[in-house]
C-alpha cells in the first residue's frame, strides 16, 4: 500500500479563540490567503464555496468531504466565486410592471436583463483556492484563483495518452486518467522524468489507469491507433514550459489549443465526437460520437465524406456538381434519375410557387462518345415521338430477332434499301467500366468493416471492386487514392 502523510489544518482562525478579535479591535484579513474547499454546493447556484483557510505548508490530501465532521474546530467561510468575465445588462433599462407605456414589455425579452460572461464549475472538495477579502472583511471573501494539486495535471486539457497497467493494453499508448495517490503506484512517481515515446516511458515514470470512457469512444470510432485524429499527447506535463492551452471539464469534455509538434485546435466530447483544426497537417476533420459519419478536408484540397446511413442534400434552387477531370458515379444497387412536373402533387408548395409549371426534361450533352452497357434488357419508352439520328448508324443484334412494330405507318427513306444483303456492318461493342486494380492486377481499394479480429482487436478489412479513384470507408480509413491514367 502506498505511504502518505496527512497534516491537520490547525492554523485557521476561529471566532471564539481569536485573541485579536475584541470589541473595537476586529482583525482585518488583508492580502491573499490559501484555502481549501470544504463544500462546493450553493443553494443560490451562484458558485459560492465554503472554504477553510490554511497555511501554505499544510497538506490537504485526503481531506474528509463531510463538512463539520471535525467537530467545529475550524472556521469554514462562505466566499464568492469569481470569473474573468461576467455580468448582466443595466437594470435601469428594465421595464417596470404596471407602467402606462409598458404594454406588457416587463414580461418580454426587451424588458428584462440579459446575463453574459464566462462560467466554469467551481472546484471539488479538497482543492486549493486563493481567497481575498474585500476591505479585509472575512464576510466578504472572493475566490481569485485555483491551484492544481501536486502532479495532478496529466489529463489537462486533452486527456493525454500514456502507458497503462491494464493487461490487455499493457503495450499500448492509450488515454489515461491521473495516477492513484492511494495505490502502490504512487510510490513510483518521479517528477524529474521527461516523457519519452521512443523509450516507452510515461510522464513522471508512473503508470496510469486507462480513461475507459474516452478510450472506448475512440475504439468505437476506429481512431484508437490514430495519433493525429484520435490519441492526444496534449498534457500540461508533456514539457516545461508547457505549450498546451485549453480547458477540460470534470466530465471529460475538452477544448485544446496546442502549440507543440502537432499544432491543433480541438473541440471534443468525452466519448470522442470532435472538430479538429490541424495546422501542422493542414486538415479539418469532423467525426460523430460513434464514428458512423465523418468529414475531412486535407491540405491538398481533397474532401472525404463517409456515412453509415444516407447522405442527403437538398437545395431550394440549384445544385451544381462539376469535376474538371472525371466524374465517377457508382451505385451498389440502382441509380435512379427522375425529373418531375413542377405542379405535380407531392412537390413542396414553396417550390411550386417560384417555378414555372412545366414538365422537367432530362438533357444529356456529351462531347465525346456515349456508351451504354446493360447485362439485362434495355427498355426505352417514349410518351411521344422517338428520334434516333446519327451520321453513321449501326444496329446489330448478336442473338435473337430485330423486330419493328408500329401502330401506324412505317416509313423508310434511303438512297438504296438492301434487304438480306450485302452483309451488314457489325456495330461496335462497349465492354463497360473496369474496377481499379494495382500493378499486379489485384483490387486496389480496402474497405474497413465493422467487425474486429479476435487476436489483434483491429477492424477486419476486405478488398472492394469499384470504379472510383478514392473510396472513403469508416475509420480507420487508409486514405488511398488511385493514381492512374
Amino acid at each position: 500500500m502506498a505511504t502518505f502523510k496527512t497534516t491537520n489544518i490547525s492554523n485557521v482562525r476561529h471566532p471564539e479563540i481569536d485573541n485579536l478579535k475584541s470589541l473595537g479591535n476586529v482583525h482585518k484579513y488583508n492580502g491573499i490567503y490559501e484555502a481549501v474547499v470544504v463544500n462546493a454546493s450553493d443553494i443560490q447556484k451562484n458558485g459560492r464555496l465554503k472554504v477553510r483557510l490554511v497555511n501554505h505548508n499544510v497538506g490537504v490530501d485526503f481531506l474528509d468531504d463531510t463538512e463539520g465532521k471535525d467537530g467545529g474546530k475550524h472556521l469554514n467561510i462562505t466566499v464568492q466565486w469569481s470569473s474573468p468575465f461576467a455580468g448582466a445588462t443595466n437594470i435601469n433599462n428594465n421595464v417596470e410592471s404596471g407602467t402606462e407605456s409598458s404594454e406588457d414589455l416587463d414580461k418580454k425579452f426587451d424588458g428584462t436583463q440579459k446575463s453574459y460572461g464566462m462560467w466554469m464549475i467551481p472546484p471539488d472538495v479538497g482543492n486549493r483556492v486563493l481567497v481575498m477579502f474585500i476591505n479585509g472583511d472575512i464576510a466578504k471573501g472572493v475566490i481569485v484563483g485555483c491551484m492544481f494539486q501536486t502532479l495532478m495535471n496529466h489529463m489537462v486539457p486533452g486527456i493525454a495518452r500514456s502507458k497503462t497497467f491494464t493487461s490487455d493494453e499493457k503495450f499500448l499508448e492509450v488515454p489515461t486518467a491521473e495516477y492513484n495517490k492511494a495505490a502502490d503506484e504512487a510510490n513510483n512517481v518521479d517528477w524529474k522524468v521527461v516523457r519519452s515515446e521512443s523509450e516507452g516511458k510515461p510522464a513522471d515514470n508512473v503508470t496510469r489507469p486507462t480513461h475507459t470512457e474516452h478510450f472506448n469512444g475512440l475504439k468505437e470510432q476506429g481512431l484508437e491507433q490514430d495519433s493525429t485524429r484520435g490519441l492526444s499527447d496534449a498534457s500540461a506535463r508533456r514539457e516545461s514550459p508547457s505549450k498546451v492551452f485549453g480547458i477540460l471539464t470534470p466530465d471529460g469534455n475538452q477544448f485544446v489549443m496546442d502549440d507543440g509538434n502537432q499544432k491543433i485546435i480541438r473541440l471534443r466530447t468525452k466519448s470522442g465526437a470532435q472538430i479538429l483544426l490541424d495546422e501542422t497537417n493542414g486538415n479539418v476533420y469532423i467525426i460523430n460520437k460513434k464514428g458512423t459519419g465523418w468529414i475531412e478536408m486535407d491540405d491538398a484540397g481533397k474532401i472525404d465524406v463517409w456515412a453509415n446511413d444516407s447522405i442527403s442534400i437538398r437545395s431550394h434552387k440549384d445544385v451544381n456538381i462539376r469535376a474538371d477531370r472525371d466524374l465517377n458515379l457508382e451505385s451498389g444497387r440502382d441509380i435512379n434519375v427522375r425529373t418531375t412536373q413542377t405542379t405535380a402533387t407531392g412537390q413542396p408548395t414553396d417550390t411550386t410557387g417560384i417555378l414555372p409549371g412545366v414538365n422537367g426534361a432530362f438533357n444529356l450533352d456529351v462531347a465525346g462518345a456515349l456508351n451504354i452497357k446493360t447485362v439485362d434488357a434495355t427498355t426505352i419508352t417514349s410518351g411521344k415521338d422517338f428520334h434516333l439520328q446519327s451520321t453513321a448508324t449501326f444496329l446489330t443484334t448478336t442473338k435473337g430477332n430485330t423486330e419493328i412494330k408500329s401502330a401506324g405507318n412505317h416509313n423508310e427513306t434511303a438512297t438504296e434499301i438492301h434487304m438480306n444483303g450485302p452483309q451488314a456492318v457489325v456495330a461496335t461493342t462497349y465492354s463497360g467500366l473496369t474496377a481499379k486494380v494495382d500493378a499486379d492486377g489485384n483490387l486496389f481499394f480496402t474497405n474497413t468493416l465493422y467487425t474486429r479480429d479476435d487476436s489483434t482487436g483491429n477492424r477486419n478489412t476486405e478488398k472492394v471492386s469499384t470504379i472510383l479513384t478514392r473510396f472513403p470507408t469508416r475509420e480507420p480509413f487508409a486514405r488511398e487514392e488511385f493514381i492512374g491514367s
